[in-house]
């Protein structure tokens, strides 16, 4: 006999909440009320200064609701407010005392990974109760919250069902209306029957393709199915603030939230450490397995290391170059990062000299001018002082089909 869902979710709730810093299960979050004033109390404890040791008032929360039910209104503007400015998420109000002035709230700090105001909770059972889609009360199987916020939903099947009848129950409750609210803000889906487990970017009008449905994998590329080490490994603390802060990706062009892949996602880390040790490396990707987007959040990424002044991503012919420029712009529309295109190596000199932190999305053979007429023998005065300006720089060099596009001589004058 399959297990029940029930004890499915209590060892699911057991694997999150075991060890030091994970998440703390709060089973007396069940309702929209109680969400809400939880979120509250996150609000007043966060943002004490900015409140002057007053709590909100009942008026001041009322703006909170209204500011964040606009949010909610579609998953795609949610997750554009959710990564803030310098990653902060904030809610804008007007305090009732008209001396005190207008307040920004923090709401969640995605800087703040695992430490800071970062706070965690698990619900499970939470009554979504009937509306304008449905006439019928609906009960959530798991949801996380990261201060205060629903970010990341479960819903379980047991092993008697496939991991899709999940799927399909999801999708059903985003079409009767049941992700709205706070629930609005959920960023990423996860369905499982115990034995096979995958991830989705959320929608919350359920406009989801199944195919997008990912499987994790581990470093070594092996396939993690049970949902019990589904969490261990994706949704700990900090995996999990991690995937809906650093690894959702927003597509301006399409209105739509990304979610990255796991073999993305050990890339990117992996280049992170590497980057940190001042190394170089290399990733190797099929055709048609995200290459841009991992591109894209390891050049962002970069960026996040203090002493980094420029990445720069480089690419070998000038059609790719346009391509993967637009694509860049779409994503970094919602984000900090600055990502610059360079017209002619005039352009590229202009952006390498600039004292602002940037990426630089250019060809090799702008690059390549430029270090020619750097190091000639007889090099201008001008570009005398050019290789002086630029050397003092910290920068980091992404290289688009670098096996063939960067010989072993570029890269020592690259270097």
């Amino acid at each position: 006999m399959a297990m029940l869902e029930s004890e499915m979710e209590d060892l699911l709730i057991k694997q999150l909440t075991c060890d030091v810093s994970q998440w703390t299960y709060r089973p007396d979050l069940t309702t929209e009320d109680a969400l809400w004033n939880n979120l509250r109390e996150k609000l007043n404890r966060n943002n004490i200064d900015k409140l002057q040791g007053i709590p909100l008032t009942d008026g001041e929360m009322a703006q909170v609701k209204s500011f964040l039910l606009d949010q909610a209104s579609t998953t795609y503007k949610a997750a554009r407010w959710l990564s803030g400015e310098h990653q902060v998420a904030q809610i804008p109000i007007l305090r009732d005392d008209a001396s005190l002035g207008e307040v920004n709230l923090m709401a969640v700090n995605s800087r703040e990974v695992a430490g800071g105001s970062s706070s965690y909770e698990v619900i499970n059972q939470y009554q979504a109760v009937k509306g304008e889609g449905s006439e019928r009360n609906r009960r959530f199987d798991v949801t996380l919250l990261i201060n205060g916020l629903p970010l990341i939903h479960i819903e379980l099947k047991n092993r008697d069902h496939p991991f899709m009848d999940a799927f399909r129950q999801i999708t059903k409750y985003c079409e009767e209306g049941k992700f709205r609210g706070l629930m609005g803000l959920v960023q990423m889906f996860v369905v499982s029957n115990g034995e096979q487990t995958r991830y989705i970017a959320a929608d919350n009008h359920g406009n989801m393709n199944e195919k997008f449905l990912t499987r994790w994998v581990n470093e070594e590329n092996e396939p993690v199915e049970n949902y019990l080490s589904f969490a261990k490994a994706a949704l700990n603390i900090p995996a999990a603030h991690l995937m809906v802060g650093k690894y959702c990706v927003l597509d301006n062009e399409r209105k739509k939230v990304i979610l990255l892949r796991p073999y993305q996602i050990h890339a990117i880390e992996a280049i992170r450490k590497a980057s940190r040790d001042r190394e170089s490396g290399f990733i190797w990707h099929t055709t048609g397995s995200g290459k841009t987007l991992t591109s894209y959040t390891v050049t962002k990424n970069l960026l996040d290391i203090p002493s980094m002044d420029k990445a720069i991503f480089l690419i070998d012919r000038k059609d790719l170059d346009q391509q993967t420029t637009s694509s860049f712009l779409s994503y970094a529309d919602s984000d900090d990062i600055d990502v610059r295109n360079t017209e002619h190596t005039g352009d590229l000199e202009d952006k390498l000299k600039s004292k602002d932190r940037c990426a630089i999305v250019t060809t090799i053979q702008k690059l390549q001018n430029i270090i020619r007429r750097c190091t000639d023998e007889d090099a201008s005065p001008k570009y005398q002082k050019l290789q002086e300006q630029i050397s003092k720089k910290t920068i980091a060099f992404v290289v688009d089909e670098c096996h063939r596009a960067v010989t072993p001589e570029s890269k020592r004058a690259i270097e």
